[in-house]
């Protein structure tokens, strides 16, 4: 008897695993479907990943709701601003239910000169977030995202 409860705990315990993987495997490909649409300004992409009720928390304290983050988007859109190339990878994720509690790291790579010097510079910039996804529908979107950490690290070239 005590060897068939360990066996139903093991199985509990690998098909936890495999469900944990698909779901950062999913939410992943959001995070690569939201970089790609941010590269060409593909504002309809972008809010396809997110919830409705949509908020940005930034690093000082600023609720950013949906709205006026769809309202920034459309602006740089319009405007033809170039967008900033970043990658996002996940530090960790932990998942109840149809929530998923994700650490993910932004990272962006820009030039510039040191204005004394007049050496290359590279600008390393890092956000850290605490973002929520929930799945509905079958379909991981993004709930809340918490600026938790913003740093630049500065690099000779």
């Amino acid at each position: 008897m005590k060897s068939k409860v360990y066996c139903g705990f093991a199985l509990l315990f690998v098909c936890a695993g495999f469900a944990s993987a698909s779901v950062k495997s999913d939410i992943d490909r959001q995070y690569k479907r939201w970089g790609k649409a941010a590269l060409v300004n593909d504002v309809d992409t972008i809010l396809n990943v997110l919830t409705p009720d949509y908020t940005l928390h930034t690093y000082t304290g600023t609720v950013i709701p949906r709205v006026k983050y769809e309202a920034s988007l459309r602006k740089r859109k319009a405007e033809n601003k170039p967008a900033t190339v970043y990658e996002t990878s996940m530090a960790s994720i932990s998942v109840t239910g149809d929530v998923a509690k994700v650490i993910s790291d932004e990272t962006s790579n820009n030039m510039s000169v040191d204005p004394i010097t007049n050496k290359k510079l590279k600008l390393i910039h890092i956000h850290r977030y605490l973002d929520t996804w929930v799945r509905t529908k079958g379909v991981w979107r993004l709930q809340t995202t918490i600026t938790q950490v913003e740093s630049t690290k500065v690099v000779p070239v």
